[in-house]
Parts: C-alpha cells; sequence; structure tokens
C-alpha cells in the first residue's frame, strides 16, 4: 500500500467552484506544490463526481500527487484513487478496509483529543484532526486550538493532518505542534492566484523546516 503523502493537502469545497473550472484550479494547485488533493464536494450528482475524478485521477498521477476522494469508497475505488477519508457519520473505518483492501489508504476525522482514545483499534492511516482555529469552510465545527493539536499528536503514533482556519501565517506553529501534515481549503482556494498562494503556503512550511534544521529544534 502507498504511504499517504500528505504534507500539503487540499480539500476541495463547493462554494469555490461555483465559477471556476476544477481541472485548471487543481493543476495550478500542483504546480504550487500541493502533495494531495481531496475531492470533497456536496452537491454534485454521482455521475459528475466519476467523470470529474477520472480527469483529476490522470492529472494527479502525472504529476505524483495523492488523489484522495471523501466519503464515497464507491468512488475511490472506481476510479483507483490512492486513499480515501472518513469521518463518524461515514461507513465505519473497519467495513472500509474490507472494501479497499490494501489497495488504498484511509483517512479518518477526529474534533477531539477524546475522541482519539477511542479510535486506536480502527485500520486507518491518518488522522484529520481540527478544527485547529476558527474556520468558515465548515458551519459549527469544534474548536480544538493548538495545545488539542500538541496533546493529540502525543496519543497516537499515527501521522496527524491539522485542519481549520490554517494560513500560511500560521503553518510553523502548527507544524511545531507536531502535526506531520496541513490541509487546507480557503488558503489556497480563496484567493484568484492559486498558484502563488500554494507556493505561499510550501515557503512557510519550508521555512519552518530550516529553521529546525539550522537551531536544532525539534516539534513540541
Amino acid at each position: 500500500m502507498k504511504r499517504p503523502n500528505l504534507t500539503l493537502y487540499l480539500v476541495t469545497d463547493d462554494r469555490y467552484f461555483q465559477d471556476r473550472d476544477l481541472p485548471s484550479t487543481v493543476e495550478a494547485a500542483i504546480r504550487g506544490g500541493i502533495t494531495a488533493l481531496q475531492y470533497r464536494f456536496k452537491n454534485k450528482p454521482t455521475r459528475q463526481m466519476y467523470e470529474e475524478l477520472l480527469v483529476l485521477r490522470e492529472l494527479t498521477a502525472r504529476h505524483g500527487v495523492d488523489l484522495v476522494v471523501n466519503d464515497r469508497v464507491d468512488l475511490a475505488l472506481a476510479v483507483g484513487a490512492d486513499g480515501v477519508h472518513v469521518g463518524g457519520e461515514d461507513l465505519p473505518p473497519d467495513v472500509v478496509r474490507k472494501l479497499v483492501g490494501n489497495s488504498m489508504y484511509i483517512g479518518y476525522s477526529v474534533n477531539s483529543v477524546d475522541k482519539l482514545r477511542e479510535i486506536e483499534h480502527l485500520p486507518i492511516d491518518y488522522i484529520g484532526f481540527g478544527s485547529v482555529y476558527e474556520t468558515t469552510t465548515k458551519s459549527n465545527c469544534k474548536l480544538v486550538g493548538l495545545e488539542g493539536l500538541r496533546q493529540a499528536t502525543k496519543l497516537t503514533s499515527l501521522p496527524i493532518v491539522a485542519i481549520g482556519g490554517i494560513t500560511h501565517y500560521r503553518v510553523a506553529e502548527v507544524l511545531q505542534a507536531g502535526a506531520k501534515g496541513v490541509a487546507v481549503v480557503s488558503a489556497i482556494l480563496g484567493f484568484e492566484d492559486v498558484e502563488k498562494a500554494t507556493r505561499s503556503m510550501v515557503e512557510a512550511m519550508k521555512g519552518y523546516y530550516r529553521k529546525v534544521m539550522h537551531e536544532g529544534a525539534t516539534p513540541s
């Protein structure tokens, strides 16, 4: 099974694609430096999602970027995605694992430190943890904060991808807290120049790791 490459993880959202072409936007983000793309749409017909995913599968595979499908295990299997991401209201991870076998990795959303203790037995490969900061992308999201993120990274050996309100100004403190990757929506899709916004995130991450190497700092 392929290991996840979730360093900079772009998540799509309906609101940012009302008047924007999906493939060209994703390609701009790829040029900017994303390592993974999560296809997440809630209001599209299944056939449309399948056809879009076929295009994105070819695009991401050509550039060595991981393709993850949110919720829809059937679509992930149909297009040969690298991963599938589920949450508490989706198919249970053990059922997902039976369906996908070792053909793809499984991500799971967690919104509290307490929840981590409940999922230790699940056959998952990474955890999406947040919201770290206030965000308008999801309504009624639970805020875990930086301290919650620090605690979470100490309670599990699984890689944690932080999500929620993360901008290039906040990347360093999120990585310092122990996150192995950063998932973003508006920090990239909220800008007209998607490639430039992506590069800003990448540079912020590189800047943090340069500092770690030069100063001998380590994540908490």
